[in-house]
């Protein structure tokens, strides 16, 4: 990719891997027509050059961490989608659940159409927290949540985890010694 030829342009160029097909539910309300999303997978080795690299390690450390987090959106989309139940480990860490049944009981309404309908063995049960996080109200009779409000709900969820991993591990009476800057 030496001749300034763009990522998108270079990568479309390459040849095709797979195809994947997702069914997206439609809104009478919004007047959104049942559709069909085609994800077309195309990939290839490139190599950049040393000139555009601060530090190459770092690049590849941001890569992981963005591919971590696409890969847990998909496997919610997938998850939330389906019927049968998803194991909750499958996305989230153990640590992660503990947090998040924390996180379900300032989300859950008063009502019963406001409780989280999921059991604790159902994936679903912690991707509903993280829709919520992300801006759905809730209600399984209203749209379903799509991937962008999961994506939101992740970024709030993983700031709120490392919150709550920091003030879990300051040992019990020294909360009042934290220095905030």
């Amino acid at each position: 990719m030496g001749n300034k030829i763009k990522l998108f342009d270079y990568l479309s160029s390459q040849p095709l891997q797979g195809i994947y097909t997702i069914e997206l539910e439609g809104d009478k309300r919004k007047k959104m027509r049942k559709r069909t999303a085609k994800i077309e997978v195309r990939f290839t080795k490139i190599t950049i050059e040393a000139s555009e690299l601060s530090q190459g390690k770092a690049i590849r450390k941001l890569t992981l961490m963005m591919l971590k987090t696409i890969i847990k959106l998909f496997i919610m989309q997938i998850a939330y989608a389906t019927e049968e139940e998803t194991e909750p480990r499958s996305c989230f860490s153990e640590e992660e659940i503990e947090c998040l049944e924390l996180q379900m009981k300032q989300l859950e309404g008063k009502t019963e159409k406001l409780k989280n309908p999921y059991k604790s063995s159902d994936l679903k049960r912690y991707i509903w927290v993280i829709a919520r996080l992300g801006g759905w109200k809730g209600y399984l009779s209203e749209r379903k949540p799509d991937i962008t409000t999961f994506w939101i709900g992740l970024q709030k969820f993983f700031s709120i985890i490392q919150g709550w991993i920091l003030f879990r591990d300051v040992p019990h009476g020294n909360h009042d010694k934290l220095l905030f800057f």
